[in-house]
């Protein structure tokens, strides 16, 4: 397989699974397993395959787990709206890496998982290294700071998932639409997407029982429970304390946004960077530039650990 940039990816990792708080989580391994840990959250809609062109150079260096989401991939997803707030699935996170024995791990997300990593952080402050988020906003900083028309064009399917009932039904039978309507905001990565592979195994899991209502509800979750959440932390100054990597693409929804000074209202200690050049999935279209990132952020925050 090869990634967005044409180079050729290795994805031999460990498929495996775990138990833990109250569902079963898929989740992929690679490196030494002695070595500090850095865990990767992926978005919607995808799994944990988003981070196959950036593992195999944290696997280097670092043991590297990659996770299929509550309600994504192979893992298990539970019906209805609980468990979909970002606390109980960062809980899920932080139980794995207890699980697995893993002393303050590198916690990186992307989009939705990048939700997930925010949570992480706050939540276990002391039990992670530190938290590198890819190509999002603070959630609620979006629904108070921007126009109502602004959100419905920029984030449409924010929007459409709220609904109750109606986007499952007009989704069913219609998933490579959906998904082919999603990936097709950065140009030409649809087509990288046929041509290696990763497309038939994004809407083989999407089309799984469950998966579609599990996804939204996700989206339904962040809306009802988490929002309102962060916008009470935020009047009681709660913020992110672990120091914090923001990478977002020049070419996606983050472009020209006031991405830092946004995340600096709630975390202490942020530094990032703009990828020239790239759309919204960053592991994807650059992962040899996300890698070096990483690396670099992951190499000091551990070194600070010793």
């Amino acid at each position: 397989m090869t990634d967005a940039s044409g180079s050729e990816v290795d994805t031999a990792v460990d498929h495996h699974r775990a138990s833990v708080n109250g569902v079963t989580l898929h989740y992929v391994g690679s490196g030494p397993l002695d070595a500090p840990a850095v865990m990767l959250l992926h978005g919607f809609p995808q799994s944990w395959l988003i981070w196959r062109g950036v593992m195999p150079a944290l696997a280097q260096r670092y043991r590297t787990i990659a996770v299929d989401l509550r309600g994504y991939g192979e893992s298990d997803k539970p019906p209805g709206i609980e468990g979909y707030d970002k606390r109980t699935m960062a809980a899920d996170i932080h139980a794995l890496a207890e699980q697995l024995g893993l002393r303050q791990p590198l916690v990186i997300g992307h989009d939705r998982g990048a939700r997930i990593a925010r949570r992480y952080a706050l939540d276990y402050p002391d039990e992670l290294a530190g938290a590198a988020l890819l190509d999002i906003l603070p959630v609620e900083w979006v629904y108070d700071r921007l126009s109502a028309a602004e959100v419905a064009q920029r984030y449409w399917h924010w929007v459409f998932h709220l609904v109750p009932e109606l986007p499952e039904r007009l989704i069913a039978g219609r998933e490579e639409d959906y998904l082919a309507a999603l990936f097709g905001r950065t140009p030409g990565f649809l087509d990288w997407l046929h041509s290696s592979g990763a497309w038939d195994e994004y809407l083989r899991a999407f089309r799984q029982p469950g998966a579609v209502a599990a996804a939204l509800n996700d989206y339904r979750a962040t809306y009802a429970v988490d929002v309102p959440r962060y916008r009470r932390e935020r009047a009681e100054g709660k913020q992110v304390r672990v120091p914090v990597l923001l990478l977002w693409g020049e070419r996606g929804n983050l472009g020209g946004r006031p991405v830092l000074d946004a995340w600096r209202e709630v975390a202490s200690d942020v530094r990032g960077i703009e990828l020239a050049g790239c759309g919204h999935y960053l592991p994807e279209e650059q992962p040899d530039t996300v890698a070096r990132h990483l690396l670099a952020f992951a190499g000091e925050r551990f070194a600070a650990g010793r």
